[in-house]
C-alpha cells in the first residue's frame, strides 16, 4: 500500500490533510452541541450517505420536510447501519457504520496543510508577517469568503478521521460584496453571517489573500484566490522537511480585518440578520442521543428495500 493511501474508503476521508501545531486551548474546544452539528454536517455532505438521505426524505412522515429530516436523520442512519451489517447491500460499508456511530472525540488545531497548501487560524495569523487564514468555499451559485477560525479533526471509531475547517464567514449580501469594472471582488470584513453554519471540509476550500481596498477603505478587502504552483509532496521528491510548521505558501499580511466583537456590534447597529449558507443546510437543534419517535426496529427494517436484515448485535461497533 502506498504511504499516503487512505485507510478508509470514504470520499470525506483524505490522506492529503495534515494538521499541525499544538492543539488549541480549551476556549477553542467544540461544545457537545457543536460536535453534534459538525457530525450532522458531515453526514448530509457525504456522497456515500446520499442514498440513505433520499430514502429518509421519502418517508411519509418526512415527505420532504427538511427540518424534520435534519432533526431525525442521524438517528435513523445509525439504526440502519447497525441493522444491516452485511456486504450484500451496495449502499452499506464498514466505513459508513463507523461514520454512523458519531465522533468519539473532536480535536482542534491552529494549522493545517491541504494538498501542500498551508492554512493558519486567524488568531495565529494575526501574529505573523504572512497571511494564510483567508478561505473561500464554493456554494450553489454563490461563493463564500471568510477566515479560518480553527481546524477540527473529528475522530471516529478505529481512528477514522474527518477534517473540517471552522470558519468565520463574511456577509455575502449585495451591500457587503462589490465587484469593480476590472473583475476585482471587494468584501466588507466588518460583517459576518452564517454563524450557525461555520463548517466546511478542509479539502473543499481555496485559500484567499485579502488586500486592502484603497478605494473603499476601512474594512473593505479585495479577495484574491491563491493558485499555488509547483507544489509536491516531500515524500514524492524524497526530501525531508522540518515538519508541519514549514510554510507551503506565504504572502505578506494585510492588516485591519475586524475581530468578532467589532463585527457583531456592526451587525446589530445596521440591523443585519444572520443567514444560513445554503437552503438545504438549515440548522436546527440536534441531539445525537435523541431517540427516534415511535419507530420500532421492525418498522424501520420493513421500510428498507432489498436489505439483508441481520439483527445480531456486535459489541465491537459500540461507540
Amino acid at each position: 500500500m502506498e504511504e499516503h493511501a487512505p485507510r478508509f474508503n470514504l470520499s470525506i476521508v483524505s490522506s492529503d490533510v495534515e494538521v499541525g501545531g499544538a492543539r488549541l486551548s480549551a476556549e477553542y474546544a467544540l461544545s457537545d452541541e457543536e460536535i453534534a452539528i459538525a457530525h450532522w454536517w458531515v453526514l448530509i455532505n457525504c456522497e456515500e450517505v446520499k442514498y440513505w438521505k433520499e430514502l429518509h426524505l421519502s418517508f411519509p412522515e418526512v415527505d420532504g420536510d427538511l427540518e424534520y429530516h435534519n432533526m431525525t436523520f442521524a438517528n435513523y442512519f445509525r439504526t440502519w447501519m447497525d441493522m444491516i451489517k452485511s456486504d450484500d447491500n451496495p449502499n452499506w460499508s464498514h466505513e459508513l457504520l463507523l461514520l454512523a456511530m458519531q465522533p468519539q472525540r473532536a480535536r482542534v488545531y491552529p494549522t493545517c496543510t491541504v494538498n501542500g497548501v498551508k492554512f493558519v487560524s486567524e488568531e495565529r495569523d494575526s501574529r505573523r508577517r504572512t497571511q494564510n487564514s483567508g478561505v473561500m468555499a464554493l456554494g450553489h451559485g454563490l461563493d463564500y469568503y471568510g477566515v479560518l477560525h480553527s481546524v477540527v479533526e473529528l475522530v471516529y471509531a478505529e481512528g477514522m478521521k474527518v477534517h473540517l475547517f471552522k470558519c468565520r464567514w463574511f456577509d455575502t449580501g449585495a451591500q457587503s460584496m462589490k465587484m469593480d469594472q476590472y473583475g476585482n471582488l471587494s468584501v466588507n470584513t466588518a460583517t459576518s453571517a452564517y454563524e450557525d453554519d461555520p463548517f466546511v471540509f478542509a479539502t473543499s476550500v481555496k485559500q484567499v489573500f485579502y488586500l486592502d481596498d484603497l478605494a473603499r477603505g476601512d474594512a473593505w478587502k479585495i479577495a484574491n484566490i491563491v493558485h499555488p504552483r509547483n507544489i509536491y509532496r516531500a515524500a514524492t521528491l524524497g526530501v525531508t522537511i522540518p515538519g508541519p510548521e514549514a510554510d507551503a505558501y506565504q504572502e505578506p499580511n494585510a492588516v485591519g480585518i475586524h475581530d468578532v466583537s467589532t463585527i457583531r456590534e456592526n451587525n446589530v447597529k445596521h440591523g443585519r440578520v444572520l443567514r444560513i449558507r445554503d437552503e438545504d443546510s438549515t440548522f436546527i437543534d440536534v441531539d445525537p442521543n435523541e431517540e427516534t419517535d415511535d419507530d420500532s426496529d421492525d418498522e424501520l427494517r420493513h421500510r428498507l428495500p432489498d436489505i439483508n436484515s441481520d439483527t445480531e448485535d456486535d459489541s465491537d461497533y459500540e461507540p
